[in-house]
This record gives C-alpha cells, sequence and structure tokens, in this order.
C-alpha cells in the first residue's frame, strides 16, 4: 500500500532490454529505477475486459514508467494465447505464439465440454447394458475453514460487495492493528477463516500466500516510512468504522471463473487519498461456487 509520494515510491529493478531506459547500468545490465503503480488503469483484449493476474492468479496493477505502461511479460503473453517461459541461464523470456487459423483467440477458455474440432462417435447400447450411475462431484474436503467466504455462481457483483463489506472492514482494520504492534496474528486469523485452501485445482497454498503477501506489505510499509507516518496511518484503519468503508465498483470485477471484491477508505492528509483491500474469488466448478482464494492490500 503506497501512501506518501514522497516515500512510498516503489523500487523495482528491469533491465535496459525491458525499459529502453536511458541511464547508468551495473555490470550485470540491472538498474535501479522508480516506478508507480497505478491500479485505475483498465484493459481490454479483442474489445473484452481483461484483467491480469500473477501466477498466483493474484490480480496485479501496471507500471507506469517515464510516461509508459508495464506488465509482466508472462501476463500479457498468455492473453494472447502465447507460452511465456524465463531462461535464467541465459536471461531470456521466450515467447512463443500457437499460430494456427485460432492465433490469438481464447480456444482454452472454452468450456471444458465444449469440443471446437472433432464430434465424438455415437456410442448405441446394447439390450443387456445396464447405464453406470455418474457418481456426484467430490464434496470439498472436510477440513474446510469455519465461516469460509463463497459467493453462489450467479450472484450480482455490487449486491455481493455490499454484503460483505463487513469483512472487508476486519481486513482493513487488521492490517492497521499490524502495521502499530507489528504482529500478523489478526490477519492470519481472518485468512484462515475466511481463505480457502484446496479449490481443487491442485493448488493448495492459497492461505499461506496470502498470509506471507500481507506480512511483506506491512514490512515494507513499516521500512519505508518513519514512525510519525506510520503511526498516523495505522490510526485512520484501525478506528475505520462499516460507515466509513464503501464498495468500490471502479476496482471490482466478475468473469466467467473470477470475481474480485475491493473495498476502500479515505486517508485524509496522505498524498494516496485511500486505502484498499481486494478479496479475490475463483469459481470451484465442482460445486458451481466462488470461493475466496486471496486478500490482497
Amino acid at each position: 500500500m503506497t501512501i506518501s509520494k514522497k516515500v512510498f515510491v516503489s523500487s523495482i529493478l528491469v533491465t535496459g532490454l525491458l525499459c529502453g531506459a536511458v541511464g547508468v547500468y551495473a555490470s550485470n545490465g540491472v538498474s535501479v529505477v522508480q516506478a508507480y503503480l497505478n491500479s485505475t488503469i483498465k484493459f481490454t483484449v479483442n474489445g473484452a475486459s481483461w484483467t491480469p493476474k500473477d501466477a498466483n492468479g493474484n490480480k496485479i496493477s501496471p507500471l507506469v514508467y517515464n510516461g509508459s505502461t508495464y506488465l509482466p511479460a508472462k501476463a500479457v503473453g498468455e492473453a494472447m494465447n502465447a507460452n511465456v517461459l524465463w531462461n535464467g541461464s541465459s536471461k531470456t523470456v521466450a515467447i512463443t505464439t500457437t499460430g494456427g487459423d485460432n492465433a490469438g483467440e481464447p480456444y482454452n477458455d472454452a468450456s471444458p465440454t465444449t469440443t471446437a474440432t472433432t464430434t465424438p462417435a455415437a456410442i448405441t447400447p446394447t439390450a443387456t447394458t445396464t447405464p453406470t450411475a455418474t457418481a456426484a462431484p467430490a464434496s470439498q474436503p472436510s477440513s474446510l475453514p469455519s465461516g469460509l467466504l463463497s459467493l453462489p455462481a450467479n450472484h450480482d457483483l455490487t449486491a455481493s460487495g455490499e454484503k460483505n463489506k463487513s469483512i472487508g472492514l476486519a481486513f482493513i482494520q487488521a492490517y492497521g492493528k499490524a502495521l502499530s504492534s507489528g504482529s500478523n496474528s489478526d490477519m492470519n486469523a481472518l485468512v484462515d477463516k475466511y481463505v480457502i485452501d484446496d479449490l481443487n485445482d491442485y493448488d493448495m497454498g492459497y492461505k499461506k500466500r496470502s498470509k506471507d503477501n500481507f506480512a511483506k506489505a506491512v514490512a515494507l510499509d513499516i521500512k519505508n516510512n518513519d514512525s510519525e507516518t506510520i503511526t498516523k496511518y495505522a490510526d485512520i484503519l484501525k478506528s475505520a468504522t462499516l460507515s466509513g468503508v464503501s464498495f468500490d465498483s471502479d476496482h471490482s470485477d466478475k468473469g466467467a471463473t473470477y470475481t474480485t471484491l475491493c473495498y476502500k477508505i479515505e486517508l485524509p492528509g496522505f498524498f494516496i487519498s485511500k486505502f484498499r483491500v481486494y478479496l479475490e474469488f475463483n469459481m470451484d466448478k465442482e460445486t458451481n461456487t466462488y470461493f475466496l482464494v486471496a486478500a490482497n492490500m
């Protein structure tokens, strides 16, 4: 979370090849530059709304550097149906397009029950064959945390945002408590309660990632600001009330397999005037339900 333009400026490592920046580079071709995260920028791909996400499925905001917008090559490449891989030994980002008549078409996003190029052969059962009963979808693990946050498949974005405003407030207050106390216990408890850890997608690390990302954000805020600034910042977040929290429809989004609910409060006296928390949901196709997989600041 960035607060003051003077002291909350993101420092990132970029290469001269990727950024084309003019300046003095170290012997390894890497230089430290200052860039800004701009969460208000929106994207479309072939006219359709697109939300860039990192390799872990978390929503990301673009960097603005010297008047240009930058996103991870992998996120952009895969949106255009290209494979993007990093070769550490040769320091090469390898982008491979699929080619063919459907290049650039998101055919991998089609329903898994739809086959574009083949028609299954008809199966004629014999008179003595007894149809086999279809097994019910596997249920979620019995170890689901109490109070797990979920949304139905047909949920309305605005109605869901307003309904879960108190949970957004709880995450905001927990962030403030961590800034002032140095303890992440309140935030970790919220993650354990609301975030799923296994979405039947072979990714069983949602809770750990949320906790790790939260801890890094708190540590970075404390490192980059003096104690007076942190105290003022933390007090605003800790004392936030439900009436002071707004559902941010401009930064919320709903797609075929994901939903983002964003909540914000005002930060009077700071250059960055608002603090936002993002609740990220992914759909579990077996239960046709959206489950909370991340809480990001």
